[in-house]
């Protein structure tokens, strides 16, 4: 099977949103055996995106359409695959009941222009979206299937695996593909590569790196005629690459990093408490974010660069007898002015309760980067910690 992904809205081509959806799809595509022709932008007009979708019909036997599924006037999917097809789109009362229900219980009263989102075609099977208001299609025209989304992620991301792949699952010729993301914090990407070596380079099973911002994920994906089959390829090749990669993975499920660090505390039966000063919070930001968080993270605080709060094992303790918890993380850089733009310094993590851990991370980057980095060296700092902790 081939495919063409459509990511459609003239935000984005007008470079105010990055099209995060297409690369999601790009991977969930590949983990199917699906061969990715080509990944397109088009903005909100008819015309464009009605002739896009047609060379994409002509050429694949699949296109996956994100965005331009709102109400109003410029969301167009909808008209472009009707145009396409040749149908007339109806609107559908029972969805226009489900939408009035989606805003009845937040409170709100529906504006009738949602209406719009209840269009149906004859050849469109409804792909239902618990998440927001806009319904998917899934649509068989001439060979091909159209299969439409909203550009939301949150939605689009819970439609393509709840609703969309299984019904593109049975239309798959007989292979049978199974995939692990292995997680790996730490260490950098040309160093995955460099652990890993040959194994990138073989076909079957297919093993690739990628740079993420919660670490390097190491993708390893095995085909063959039966599930049994795929899964021993795979069983292989993944011990082999934990085993060259060692310490460095953290997790191979749909875990955030936030929740791995919560539950290897929660099986430890220990809360944390944080402080920061230069990083702007984000790793206290980072663990929050979970609502597995209450409870667990007792506190966090932050404090500008160059206010005095410099000593990172004096920030774990303080934090950990502000709060009461069980294990103190302190993390500290006073970045300095650097040429280009970029400023230097070091990362300084500190850990403090049953295990004393201090480890420092030179760096030059924008100061962003050196913002994000210092959560994820507190995360790996904070993990190893958390292991030698029977």
């Amino acid at each position: 099977m081939r495919a063409y992904i459509l990511s459609i809205g003239t935000e984005l081509i007008g470079g105010h949103l990055t099209d995060t959806n297409a690369t999601f799809l790009a991977q969930e595509l590949a983990a199917q055996g699906i061969e990715l022709l080509h990944v397109i932008q088009v903005g909100d007009d008819l015309e464009r995106i009605t002739g896009v979708m047609r060379q994409a019909v002509a050429d694949a036997d699949l296109v996956v359409c994100t965005g331009g599924v709102g109400p109003t006037d410029d969301d167009l999917t909808r008209e472009a695959i009707a145009a396409l097809t040749g149908e007339t789109p109806t609107v559908d009362e029972a969805i226009v009941a489900n939408i009035r229900a989606f805003f009845a219980q937040r409170g709100l009263e529906m504006p009738e222009r949602n209406a719009k989102q209840a269009w149906v075609i004859p050849s469109a099977e409804i792909l239902p979206n618990p998440a927001g208001t806009a319904p998917g299609w899934f649509v068989r025209h001439n060979g091909s299937v159209i299969v439409s989304m909203p550009g939301v992620p949150r939605e689009m991301v819970r439609m393509w695996r709840e609703q969309a792949l299984p019904r593109l699952t049975a239309l798959l010729p007989g292979r049978v593909y199974r995939t692990v993301n292995l997680r790996t914090l730490g260490i950098g990407e040309s160093a995955v590569s460099n652990l890993l070596d040959e194994l990138t380079q073989r076909q079957q099973p297919y093993v690739g790196t990628y740079a993420k911002d919660d670490g390097v994920h190491v993708r390893v994906t095995a085909a063959a005629e039966t599930a049994e089959a795929a899964e021993a390829l795979l069983r292989d090749t993944v011990a082999e690459s934990r085993r060259r990669l060692n310490g460095y993975v953290y997790a191979d499920d749909d875990r955030s990093l936030a929740r791995v660090l919560l539950d290897l505390l929660t099986e430890r039966g220990l809360s944390v408490a944080v402080a920061e000063s230069g990083t702007g919070g984000r790793f206290g930001s980072l663990l929050l974010s979970e609502p597995e968080a209450t409870g667990i993270v007792r506190g966090a605080t932050a404090f500008p660069p160059g206010t005095g709060a410099d000593d990172p094992s004096a920030l774990a303790r303080a934090a950990r007898e502000q709060f009461g918890s069980d294990v103190g993380v302190g993390v500290h850089v006073d970045p300095q002015p650097s040429p280009q733009g970029l400023v230097e310094g070091t990362i300084t993590v500190a850990v403090a309760g049953p295990v004393e851990r201090e480890e420092p991370f030179p760096i030059r980057a924008a100061f962003q980067e050196i913002q994000r980095r210092s959560a994820m060296n507190a995360a790996d700092v904070l993990r190893k910690a958390l292991a030698d902790v029977s």
